[in-house]
């Protein structure tokens, strides 16, 4: 169980490989919400997809059409007749979930929760894990109490061929061969560095390497990409629309990314495709590139990693 978000599934992918692995001919599952469910679609040998919608049911509890949803998702997942549910996410949505599943639950070290609350529903726990480990080590941590052995991480592929096909007819409409992949956009106010910074490094990547700066968006980030990449100036563009696969299939493509703490970071590490993140609120040691030859960069402050959705003070990463 790993609801969300895009980012966190992408970082509990390591922890899925390693299941699958050890395990070649179980059955597995995923529960998740609507928006990370199509990388989850693309695994090769993937696991069952149990799609739960627990905004819109937050949003509309009530109406007889969410009421029929939900209960539709709990019967799925209770007629796999899974024998062990690991969650992995630690909150308490998470953890119900994986009771009303009817297996066995394993969850989390106490101090590894985020709504400690959740261990009441589990029948155990993994011991605590580093406290600066990466999230993605913290699933290994988990993984490894059900005997499997830790191994190195591996990111399982997220898309296919017929992504690669759409985004490759993309780039050749455009007459682009080598590129760069941007993102300014996030979620959190605090992780959206300047406007400023972010096109003098758009505008200095195409001066300096000669490759255009494509800078992709999600939902609602359209114009912001675009009038991004307007200010950038020469050799930079808003990249064509993408679902999650094909972004991931785009990425696996370019010669660089940079961006911040968000899906489109975490997607090309996923890829191995060479990374500079920017950090600030939220920690780099925890949730940044594993590989080290990827790069981060953080302007430290004395509040640095404060996991902040907005700065109190007004600054950004």
């Amino acid at each position: 169980v790993r609801l969300s978000s895009i980012g966190d599934v992408i970082h509990t992918l390591p922890a899925y490989s390693a299941l699958r692995n050890a395990w070649p001919s179980t059955h597995l599952g995923w529960a998740v919400e609507p928006a990370a469910a199509p990388l989850l679609r693309r695994i090769p040998n993937g696991p069952s997809v149990h799609v739960l919608d627990t905004h819109a049911w937050r949003r509309s509890f009530w109406r007889p059409e969410s009421l029929r949803s939900m209960r539709g998702a709990i019967n799925q997942l209770r007629e796999a007749r899974y024998e062990l549910a690991l969650d992995f996410q630690g909150l308490m949505k998470s953890a119900i979930f994986a009771r009303v599943s009817g297996a066995r639950v394993w969850g989390l070290a106490d101090r590894d929760l985020r709504e400690p609350f959740a261990s009441r529903l589990y029948d155990a726990s993994a011991p605590p894990s580093d406290p600066e480990a990466h999230i993605i080590e913290r699933s290994l941590h988990l993984v490894e109490t059900t005997g499997v052995s830790k191994s190195r991480p591996r990111f399982p592929p997220v898309h296919n061929r017929k992504d690669e096909r759409l985004v490759g007819a993309e780039l050749d409409e455009l007459g682009i061969e080598q590129f760069i992949v941007m993102h300014g956009s996030a979620n959190w106010q605090s992780k959206r560095w300047p406007l400023e910074q972010q096109t003098a490094v758009g505008r200095d990547l195409y001066r300096q390497s000669g490759m255009t700066v494509l800078w992709c968006w999600g939902p609602g980030e359209q114009r912001s990409a675009h009038r991004l990449a307007a200010i950038a100036g020469e050799g930079n563009m808003a990249a064509f629309p993408t679902t999650l696969p094909q972004l991931a299939a785009l990425l696996n493509r370019a010669q660089l990314f940079v961006g911040g703490d968000s899906a489109p970071l975490h997607l090309a590490v996923a890829n191995q495709t060479p990374t500079v993140g920017v950090f600030g609120p939220t920690s780099p040691h925890r949730l940044g590139p594993i590989d080290p030859a990827d790069q981060v960069v953080v302007s430290l402050q004395p509040c640095s990693y404060c996991h902040q959705r907005r700065c109190p003070l007004g600054t950004r990463a």
